[in-house]
């Protein structure tokens, strides 16, 4: 019976609470919906859901697929549970039942103990060509390297004499070596005569099956590598490169694939950190990155932040925004993908610059709601801002709000992140406080530890592995920077974990603002006169305040207790914004513990006195006239409106339009204008661009999981398949699960080097029946052999129509 058939009959045969388990951990396989069993089967050996489901088993579940895609891979034989447990050197046949367990309701393998088990469909494909990081078998390195399958006879006479003879083709030498290197006696009379540089290249090609044998001062020499490859024991690959055949890898880690089974996760950490100083530094974080936001959307307000013709922030740009925050570039690429993450700076598409959007609304939240606004759109953004400055493959750093530094799974990985912190930081050693007492900043809690695990970058990438070991690289490069965020939020202090972060690792958002809300002094709204000309905040400015103060003073120090320096300069920025000497004063008065020093009042007072004696003001064109009539005329009439035409002089009349749209309109009004030899052309605004490069919105906001589906869909499909037509023997109806079956019809008759007949849909539509070899079929293609000719040809999977296994028939070796 078909393997996919026989899994829909398994998937029918199942509870509806089984099946209901299997739809939860494998969502995808109902979107969209499917109709019936054969179809539910053929989607679960598809090798993009095979994937999938891989990327979320833990390093133990994953141990046990690849030992048994490695046992079964040869034969095709199902697996028995005592060779299974043989297979690593130091066993825990309990541990393994449990996992086995876990991965026929995941659907992954299928069988019983008493019938052996057997991957799933794709499941070898999606593996990988080298699982367990064990190279390939004889039989397949003799298919795929022309040159290999003699010297397999040939390595037969050499390590085994006596079961060489005239009649072995390289299939049957392939068997002979794999029981030989199978063979512990006969393995270690090999290990026995190899030259010590052989030993030397073996054991560095023990877990990593392909390598290079260039020479160097790591022990490889060539004479050593020319033995092993006359003995079959290195296959190669190209001039400088060779592979560990699959059971001489084996051999070399004890005739075992795995040394034990990895059952316990790795929760160890380094150093620890005091509760207190963990909590002072996070909530110091939090102030931080409250006052940096602020601060930073007043800049955009005033000075919208432009983009590159490619799109995101150049480095110009960010080196403004840096200065203008006094902070590193880092941290202000940080806090402008974030600001755009939670919607605060949107993208204006008619000139491609970033302005502040909603500002009113942020600076009236309180600081609490402030933070979970971040913390909240930090979780959900499709972006990882630690990649900005980072290097591209071709070289080319990444800007900040640029699409490079887009990353859809960045949600998963941050979701992940706060999981593994939680288990790292231990349930019985973390904060054990609930409700608004679980971030405080004081140490009266009675269950509050003394001291709290630090989470380094090597022990929660580790723990994030070891629970999604394929997704290794994607965690080594995410998460270091994802820890520094979190940092920023709060979320960690001194490196541990806080309560606050628990509580939103927990989904608890509501309790992790109270618990902020409680932390954090309140925010002041006095500051401190000095007689040298400063203000001195004793504390985080409320928004309204600071936002005032940086109108008329320039900001010294970093923190939320800053200094402000006023000089003319700054008092001049805070009447070119429109204010006056008698509005300063009076905002001075109202923000100050104590009295306005009289160096101060003389500053702004002076200041303002000689401000306005002279007008600076854009125009694109002017007209001038020697009589006041003509010039009331023009402004008389209506039609002069349209250019904004305004009088700044008796008789002279600017327009922001240009000289020729002005002297066109002169002339429609009845005038005839003469060009004037002085006059100036328009100018550009000042940071105005030349040319702005259109770059669209981009969508900043992800769903964590794309895949997942509520408890209601579930139980809708359990009950759609429970009232479909009963599997029967009949080929499956839909179309995937027809292409599955053929599918799995050729690697069947690859594996048993077999011959098919093959139809297949010529250029012309007509249908053609070939005998043919299969070697291999990937990326929907079918590369075969024609075993008349010995011709070698690539058929496009789509093309292929029906497929027919000739019984009887053996491939030649």
């Amino acid at each position: 019976m078909s393997a996919i058939r026989a899994l829909a009959e398994h998937l029918a045969r199942r509870s509806d609470d089984d099946l209901r388990g299997l739809l939860a951990v494998r969502p995808d396989l109902i979107l969209p919906p499917v109709p019936d069993f054969a179809a539910l089967a053929a989607r679960a050996s598809t090798r993009a859901s095979l994937q999938r489901a891989l990327e979320n088993i833990s390093r133990p579940h994953l141990q046990v697929i690849e030992t048994i895609v490695v046992l079964s891979d040869d034969d095709a034989r199902p697996v028995s549970r005592d060779r299974l447990t043989g297979a690593f050197a130091d066993p825990d046949p309990e541990a393994i039942d449990a996992v086995l367990a876990d991965l026929l309701g995941r659907a992954l393998i299928t069988g019983s103990v008493a019938e052996g088990f057997l991957p799933v469909g794709a499941l070898p494909d999606a593996v990988g060509p080298y699982p367990a990081g064990l190279g390939r078998s004889f039989r397949a390195l003799a298919r795929s390297i022309p040159r290999f399958g003699p010297t397999l006879i040939q390595a037969v006479a050499l390590l085994d004499p006596a079961a060489a003879d005239d009649t072995m083709t390289s299939a049957s030498a392939a068997q002979a070596l794999t029981l030989l290197t199978s063979d512990r006696v006969a393995w270690d009379r090999v290990l026995a005569d190899a030259p010590e540089a052989a030993a030397t290249l073996l054991r560095r090609l023990r877990d990593t099956p392909v390598g290079s044998t260039a020479a160097g001062g790591d022990g490889v020499s060539q004479p050593a590598v020319r033995w092993l490859q006359d003995r079959c024991l290195l296959a190669p690959l190209d001039a400088l490169h060779v592979e560990l055949p699959r059971s001489v890898g084996m051999a070399l880690r004890g005739h075992a694939v795995f040394a034990s089974l990895e059952i316990a996760p790795p929760t160890a950490t380094g150093s620890t950190t005091r509760a207190s100083l963990r909590d002072n530094a996070a909530f110091g974080a939090i102030a931080e990155t409250l006052r940096l936001m602020t601060a930073l959307l007043g800049s955009v307000a005033s000075t919208p932040v432009t983009t590159l013709r490619s799109g995101g922030v150049g480095v110009r740009e960010l080196r403004r925004v840096r200065e203008a925050l006094r902070t590193d570039d880092g941290t202000a690429a940080w806090l402008l993908e974030l600001a755009a993450a939670v919607g605060l700076l949107t993208l204006d598409p008619d000139d491609s610059r970033w302005k502040t959007s909603r500002l009113d609304a942020w600076e009236a939240l309180d600081r609490d709601a402030q933070w979970l606004l971040l913390v909240e759109g930090w979780l959900a953004v499709d972006r990882a801002p630690a990649l900005v400055g980072s290097r591209m493959p071709d070289g080319t750093a990444i800007n900040a709000l640029a699409a490079e530094a887009s990353r859809p799974d960045a949600p998963m990985v941050r979701q992940r992140f706060l999981a593994v912190a939680v288990e790292l930081s231990g349930a019985a050693s973390g904060d054990r406080a609930t409700g608004t007492d679980a971030a405080t900043g004081t140490d009266d809690a009675p269950d509050r530890p003394a001291a709290a695990p630090v989470l380094d970058e090597p022990s929660v990438v580790g723990l994030a592995s070891w629970h999604q070991p394929r997704l290794h690289r994607r965690f080594a490069r995410l998460l270091p920077g994802m820890l520094t965020e979190a940092a920023s939020l709060g979320l960690t202090g001194s490196g541990a974990l806080t309560g606050a972060g628990r509580l939103i690792a927990e989904g608890r958002f509501e309790d992790a603002a109270l618990a902020v809300r409680d932390a954090l002094p309140e925010p002041v709204s006095q500051v401190v006169l000095q007689a040298d000309l400063t203000a001195v905040a004793p504390g985080y400015l409320r928004p309204e305040i600071a936002r005032g103060l940086l109108r008329m003073a320039t900001p010294e120090g970093q923190g939320p207790a800053t200094t402000y320096r006023f000089s003319a300069d700054s008092v001049r920025a805070a009447l070119d914004a429109g204010e006056d000497a008698p509005s300063i004063l009076a905002f001075l008065r109202s923000s100050s513990i104590t009295e306005i020093p009289q160096a101060l009042t003389y500053l702004v007072e002076d200041t303002a006195s000689r401000y306005g004696r002279l007008r600076v003001g854009r125009a694109g064109s002017y007209l001038r006239t020697e009589d006041d009539a003509v010039a009331a005329a023009v402004l008389a009439d209506p039609r002069a409106a349209v250019l904004g035409v305004v009088r700044i002089a008796p008789t002279v009349l600017v327009s922001p339009a240009s000289a020729p749209e002005l002297t066109a309109l002169l002339r429609d009004l009845g005038f005839s204008p003469a060009s004037d030899a002085t006059a100036v052309g328009p100018s550009p605004a000042p940071g105005e661009p030349v040319t702005a490069a259109r770059v669209p919105p981009e969508q900043l906001r992800s769903r964590l999981n794309p895949w997942s589906v509520a408890e209601e869909e579930i139980a809708a499909q359990v009950e759609a398949l429970r009232s479909a037509r009963p599997v029967t023997a009949d080929p499956a109806g839909g179309s995937d699960s027809e292409t599955l079956l053929g599918l799995e019809t050729l690697r069947a008759a690859i594996r048993s080097r077999s011959r098919i007949r093959l139809g297949t849909a010529d250029s012309e539509g007509n249908h053609v029946r070939q005998v043919l070899v299969p070697l291999s079929v990937s990326g929907g293609r079918l590369r075969v052999v024609d075993p008349e000719t010995q011709v070698e040809k690539v058929v496009s999977v789509h093309r292929v129509m029906d497929v027919e296994i000739l019984e009887g028939s053996i491939a030649d070796g």
